[in-house]
């Protein structure tokens, strides 16, 4: 989901440029944020003077009427011409160029903020056609982020993102034709390149990318929010499902529900929020996204002991007991991590700590900053999944030895195996296409990607039609809505095999049990 994502993108090769020599500023990070105007003068401004042209094309026009031969006067002429049209080129006063960061500064991409910076490239001007401006006119430059979702224009990773900033301080992105004006976007200027910063606009953002985005991921994480608590509603209501397994289960499943409805709220309306419910929606959906992988790989851990340890099912342990263990685990250890990125995010005694800034509700609820995201989020998710695979396949080894008798463990292994897959392998390639794309600028093989995040937004319909619609639990909960008698007469063929079962045990509902 991509996030500011959440969609990065890119300028391509800048277009020949005029010089504009910008002033000096020194300025500090703070500063950067705040919405401040700076008056700027492009070299010198001189004010139109349109008798002189006008005066000037009226003795041309007499000279070559009369066909005089006074050659130095029609030079004399030419020249004044030459100037006064340099000099009364059209002066743009009052014109305004957003810029995300200070003069002086330049934007990290890393951290998504400010920093000073020796050296910027200057802003530069030119005409619809990218032809350079190259007359002399002042303008001002007003500093500040923009307050909508967006997303980045750099042109040098990508040629289709190509913009230019014309005259009248507007944006004009050549791809589309389409024209920004103020408070559509911002520059980002860094050492080499200019970027910019664009608002998502539902006119404007038509490729398929985009739609998927904005469109499908909300209504997709929608649904797996509402199969997600029908998963948990069911688990509630059979007792028997709620064995350890169940019940973590069931954790995860509640994390990673309210995770997808943050989530929502971020795509769809994070235009609405005060900065403060901003940054705290992005950090609900940082505990509950770290809470569901924990959970994950508590379930990971249970299974591989189910497996492995011949007489663990056997030997009377505390469910109480050890559920109490793993939620201490899993909510403790997601509560830890989210408090040491709000923390650096906001402590002033962390403020020069080596750990970058999670930067929450800046260009966006969420994460600001890739470096960050990756120490706060991506590592520790990494290092959980590459445990998962670890205790899966060990599980995987060790369940081949096991004899038929076996039988509930191998069921069990294979039902939550299915979990892994879904909840694992999908996030592993999330993992992948986020280091993959923040090298390349987002431009590798992102059609490939989205095949694995289509995956992951319908999580909770896939995990629903695992867990909850196989015959013996959909029967129970039929015995529990609407009595024993109605679920005989619409599940004749599940009580007759039950009945020719019931020696071997094989009629109950528990997750290992087939």
């Amino acid at each position: 989901m991509k996030e500011v994502t959440e969609q990065d993108g890119p300028p391509g090769d800048a277009t020949k440029a005029a010089h504009m020599k910008t002033p000096s500023v020194n300025s500090n990070t703070e500063k950067a944020n705040k919405n401040i105007s700076v008056t700027i003068q492009q070299n010198t401004a001189m004010k139109p003077r349109p008798g002189n042209l006008l005066l000037s094309l009226l003795l041309l026009a007499l000279l070559k009427a009369t066909g005089s031969d006074q050659s130095s006067d029609r030079e004399v002429l030419q020249q004044v011409l030459q100037e006064t049209t340099e000099d009364d080129a059209p002066a743009y006063y009052n014109v305004t160029v957003p810029s995300c960061c200070a003069l002086g500064m330049t934007f990290n991409m890393s951290y998504m903020e400010c920093e000073p910076a020796v050296n910027t490239i200057p802003i530069r001007f030119h005409y619809e056609d990218g032809q350079p401006v190259e007359y002399k006119f002042a303008y001002q430059v007003e500093v500040g982020f923009l307050k909508c979702p967006s997303y980045s224009l750099q042109p040098e990773a990508d040629p289709g993102d190509t913009f230019y900033l014309l005259p009248d301080g507007k944006l004009k992105l050549e791809a589309t034709g389409d024209m920004l004006s103020l408070g559509e976007f911002c520059l980002l200027a860094t050492e080499e390149e200019m970027h910019a910063l664009v608002c998502f606009s539902d006119k404007r953002d038509s490729n398929f990318e985009q739609v998927i985005f904005k469109q499908l991921y909300p209504v997709g994480l929608i649904i797996s929010a509402v199969f997600l608590g029908a998963t948990l509603l069911v688990y509630c209501l059979v007792v028997e499902l709620r064995d350890l397994l169940g019940c973590c289960l069931m954790c995860s499943v509640l994390a990673l529900c309210v995770a997808q409805i943050f989530t929502v709220i971020t795509q769809k309306a994070s235009q609405y929020l005060s900065p403060t419910a901003c940054v705290t929606v992005g950090i609900m959906m940082h505990f509950w996204y770290l809470s569901a992988f924990l959970w994950l790989n508590v379930i990971c851990f249970n299974v591989f002991l189910t497996v492995c340890r011949k007489n663990y099912l056997q030997k009377g342990h505390s469910t109480n007991r050890w559920f109490l263990v793993y939620s201490c685990y899993a909510w403790g250890l997601s509560l830890i991590v989210c408090l040491l990125a709000v923390a650096r995010d906001f402590s002033s005694g962390l403020q020069n700590s080596f750990l970058p800034k999670p930067n929450f509700g800046q260009s966006r609820c969420w994460f600001s900053g890739d470096d960050a995201l990756i120490i706060f989020f991506y590592g520790p998710t990494s290092v959980v999944l590459g445990i998962n695979v670890i205790l899966f396949c060990i599980s995987a080894y060790k369940l081949c030895s096991l004899s038929k008798s076996s039988e509930a463990r191998a069921f069990q292994f294979t039902l939550y195996l299915k979990l892994f897959v879904l909840m694992g392998i999908t996030w592993i390639f999330e993992v992948i296409s986020f280091f993959v794309q923040r090298e390349t600028y987002g431009s590798s093989g992102n059609y490939v990607w989205l095949v694995f995040d289509i995956i992951n937004i319908m999580q909770g319909l896939i995990i629903f039609l695992v867990f909850v619609c196989r015959p013996a639990v959909l029967v129970r909960v039929c015995e529990v809505l609407c009595g024993v008698s109605f679920a005989k007469r619409w599940f004749k063929a599940h009580y007759l095999n039950a009945e020719a079962d019931a020696t071997n045990n094989e009629t109950t509902v528990k997750h290992s049990v087939i």
